[in-house]
């Protein structure tokens, strides 16, 4: 009997274990033809601007950017958010009762001062204290408001929504670094589909390594120490092959937190973002999704291949242990409210697909790599381990995930999604962290990924808290030849 079992088992891993390469397989395949399509849709940056920036009919968007205790980045990323190429937009920073100088910094750097301001709660949130705007023509676009602490983005973010005034928002991390045509781009897939466009999704990388320079990337730089590096291979992966894969197919189930373009009426009327969630970015992607399919409307969720922005990821174990966590509890969050969505084709290729999948191959395969693990040591225990079919076996999984790497990679490279200061140096550091990754940086995450789902199970006290900044590298850049020219030169 227990040897019956014992084939099972395997059987069962085998099979799993196929059927997540295939998966990979297909967003591999889905993600290359999407990034060919990208190339023929999306104009060069200069017929871009040229095409919407004197357009009377281009779209407004409100830059939403909820800040708690930011007073290390938030004078940087102001300014960074201040040099966006884009004709109508309007930043809104949501001071979310900061203890630090955050609020105080703002105020002095900015020339801000309190004005009158009509405030539609149109979704729910703490209560807001004030509504300030610059002296200064030069800031007219910035507000900040100050509102009592909610305690998560969520609510700084659905405080955000409340004063906004166009029809499209970006929700992003005030520590990010939006690239100057991120606006341009993400809204090129909106005026262009034949659908209505309820989200955009854009890559994200991250700016531990780069030279920032007036609130801009400068020099794209690798990460220079060995957990962002893991870091900076997995945020490839996921929006180069995962991502840019699902929306192909129009099952893109989350746009990331940190910078994502909606549709302001279809998240009012998807109750804007939910208070108690900890995964509120694709939690609200989800309940929209809900929304639009219960009404029987047509929609589009789409990624944007190029780099958009640039965000500060931890650097300390610490810092990472607290992050995933809370990604994993989140995980099991949505699990758990939206249910009914997953394997079921009502809510289209997102229910249907997509979910299916987060499911099957995410959801579960932490907990079950926990089992295998202390599965294998009981076969080595009792001398039960073929070593022979387990070396190739693990072999080819390897080797697998190591070719992963390399469309990656060769992705980022044909698709330009990064002017990377130094390709070669680059390429060689992230590929060799694609080598260490399963011996390193896996086992790292399936296990933040179990702490989490038992966090969860056993309902232990939720907080969200931001990482722990350390700033970037800055440098001004110094001029050029170029950058000398005269423009008829």
């Amino acid at each position: 009997m227990w040897l019956n079992l014992y084939y099972t088992f395997c059987y069962i891993i085998f099979g799993y274990s196929i059927a997540i390469l295939l998966s990979y397989l297909f967003l591999v395949v889905q993600s290359y033809r999407a990034q060919r399509k990208s190339k023929i849709d999306m104009p060069s940056d200069k017929t871009l601007k040229y095409l919407m920036k004197g357009s009377p009919l281009t779209p407004g968007v409100s830059i939403i950017a909820p800040a708690f205790n930011e007073e290390i980045t938030i004078i940087d990323n102001v300014n960074s958010l201040m040099q966006i190429d884009y004709p109508n937009y309007e930043i809104i920073i949501v001071n979310d009762a900061s203890t630090d100088r955050t609020m105080e910094l703002l105020i002095e750097e900015f020339s801000m001062v309190e004005v009158p301001y009509d405030v539609a709660m149109k979704v729910p949130s703490k209560p807001i204290k004030r509504v300030l705007k610059s002296t200064d023509p030069r800031f007219s676009k910035l507000v900040v408001v100050d509102k009592e602490h909610g305690g998560r983005k969520s609510d700084g973010s659905n405080a955000g929504i409340n004063v906004c005034s166009n029809k499209y928002f970006v929700c992003t991390d005030v520590d990010c670094i939006i690239e100057p045509m991120a606006l341009y781009r993400m809204m090129w897939l909106v005026i262009n589909s034949h659908e209505p466009m309820i989200g955009v999704s854009a890559t994200m990388l991250m700016n531990n390594g780069c030279v920032i320079g007036d609130g801009r990337v400068i020099e794209a730089r690798e990460p220079s120490s060995i957990l962002p590096l893991f870091q900076q291979m997995e945020y490839l992966r996921s929006f180069l092959v995962g991502k840019l894969g699902w929306s192909s197919i129009n099952a893109l189930p989350n746009i990331s937190g940190g910078f994502g373009l909606f549709d302001t009426d279809v998240v009012v009327k998807s109750g804007g973002y939910d208070q108690t969630s900890m995964a509120e970015d694709m939690d609200m992607l989800l309940r929209m999704v809900t929304y639009m399919r219960n009404s029987g409307l047509k929609f589009r969720v789409a990624q944007v291949p190029q780099v958009c922005c640039w965000t500060e990821g931890p650097s300390t174990m610490k810092s990472f242990y607290r992050q995933r966590t809370r990604w994993a509890r989140g995980l099991f969050e949505i699990i758990s409210h939206h249910r009914k969505l997953f394997f079921n084709f009502h809510y289209g290729p997102i229910g249907g697909i997509t979910l299916s999948y987060i499911f099957l191959f995410e959801f579960i395969a932490p907990t079950l790599e926990m089992f295998g693990f202390f599965f294998m040591i009981w076969l080595i225990i009792i001398g039960g381990v073929n070593w022979d079919t387990a070396f190739i076996i693990f072999g080819m999984i390897y080797l697998f995930a190591v070719l992963m790497a390399v469309c990656v990679l060769t992705f980022d490279y044909s698709t330009e999604a990064v002017d990377w200061y130094n390709r070669k140096r680059t390429y060689t550091k992230l590929m060799l962290a694609a080598i260490l990754e399963p011996f390193i940086f896996h086992p790292i995450v399936t296990y933040c990924s179990n702490i989490g789902y038992w966090n969860f199970i056993s309902s232990a006290t939720a907080v969200w808290k931001p990482i722990q900044r350390t700033g970037v590298k800055k440098q001004k850049k110094k001029p050029t030849q170029q950058d000398n020219k005269t423009p008829n030169a």
